[in-house]
């Protein structure tokens, strides 16, 4: 039996579910959500102080669809990573449900487009039923190529997709040595641009101390507001946190900002998924002055060690690695599973667009909460629809 290797990409830019599946939306989306906030952990610890940002939700599509084809101990590994044990063959069904109402629940408020896409290695054998699987669940089609003969040409076929998907915004996303002699490569993209509901004023835009630590500081571009969010204390975890919507309200970026300059690594190190959603039920409408700077970030990583420090060892193992329900005739393990994102936040909204128009919030009585985000802190835009959680980071320094 031939040996060959399986190369995993997410790719993300930032810029109706029926009665009987929206329990099951829940379910993934909170599966989802563990594995988000495992995956920040451990991808933090590794970061050395640096800004942090990437797509849980794009990661665990792409795995997912990589977990279709997985057996024995390799599935069995993955769906502990993933949160998936639970779900049985159900999960693809559930992604399809959260697929669809992603890309179809935006009302023209925003964009936020997801696509799948598998690209394989010329007369490779793949399982019939491994390509209905992808493609009925996951939208995935199905494009050859030819990785052995032809890896420059493959590479630049995929990069070209990749920037068709982010609109220009990730490029280079796969070099030609890393899918040389690949058989089979997996990429999932997201692209997603909105407005703020209420967007910042520019003319109260201006230069302002972030503190990198409790004596060290940058000059940075701040942005402030007075309106009405939904804010809470969160005293439990010594931070407070913050709602901001898009416009169609049914994405928001939330920040959890730790009450002291050098709080973040102690917030990361006690949030999870179940305490931010707990928190989140506790928080009510408050008139806030927001103060927030100006942002951007393009960051590419590598999940391999991630991965397998999270406990998903044997799929990147060549001599033991299972991917046999994806070809009954070539082994298959992990040798890649790559990551790019790219994300801008501004007074408009998140990825500069060209609406016309800002709103002024008037201040009234100044009894308002204060939300000064002039030091590290933790953000995460999330889709209340489904409750998936769809981009993740922290911001060390802007």
């Amino acid at each position: 039996m031939q040996n060959h290797w399986l190369l995993l990409g997410a790719v993300l830019l930032l810029g109706a579910i029926d009665v009987t599946s929206s329990y099951r939306v829940w379910q993934l989306a909170a599966a989802n959500g563990r594995f988000a906030y495992d995956m920040y952990r451990t991808v933090v610890s590794e970061a050395n102080g640096d800004n942090v940002f990437f797509s849980p939700f794009s990661i665990s599509t792409a795995l997912s669809m990589t977990y279709a084809g997985a057996r024995r101990q390799t599935a069995y590994e993955m769906c502990l990573v993933l949160g998936y044990c639970n779900f049985g063959f159900s999960v693809h069904a559930t992604f399809r449900a959260t697929l669809g109402s992603l890309n179809y629940g935006s009302g023209g408020q925003y964009i936020l487009a997801l696509a799948n896409r598998l690209f394989a290695q010329k007369d490779f054998n793949i399982r019939l039923r491994y390509k209905k699987l992808t493609a009925i669940y996951y939208s995935a089609e199905l494009q050859e190529l030819d990785f052995e003969k032809h890896p420059a040409a493959a590479a630049d076929y995929i990069n070209n997709w990749v920037e068709e998907q982010t609109h220009d915004k990730i490029q280079d996303f796969v070099s030609e040595d890393m899918v040389n002699n690949a058989a089979l490569v997996l990429v999932n993209a997201i692209y997603f641009k909105a407005l703020w509901k209420y967007p910042f004023n520019p003319e109260g835009s201006g230069k302002a101390p972030f503190y990198l630590s409790a004596t060290e500081w940058v000059d940075a571009d701040m942005m402030e507001q007075v309106g009405f969010f939904r804010y809470s204390d969160m005293n439990q975890l010594d931070c407070q946190i913050l709602q901001l919507p898009y416009k169609g309200e049914r994405l928001s970026m939330y920040i959890l900002l730790p009450n002291t300059v050098d709080g973040l690594a102690s917030l990361e190190s006690r949030v999870t998924f179940d305490s931010v959603v707990s928190d989140l039920a506790m928080a009510r409408m408050e008139e806030v002055k927001v103060r927030l700077p100006k942002f951007t970030m393009s960051l590419g990583m590598k999940l391999n060690k991630v991965l397998q420090d999270m406990g998903m060892k044997q799929a990147f193992d060549e001599m033991n690695a299972d991917f046999s329900d994806i070809s009954p005739t070539v082994r298959l393990y992990l040798t890649e599973v790559v990551h790019k994102a790219f994300v801008t936040v501004g007074e408009k909204g998140t990825e500069a667009a060209a609406a016309t128009g800002v709103i002024a919030m008037p201040t009234g009585i100044f009894n308002f909460k204060y939300f000064t985000a002039n030091h590290p802190f933790l953000f995460l835009i999330g889709d209340i629809t489904t409750g998936s959680i769809l981009f993740m980071g922290r911001l060390m320094k802007p």
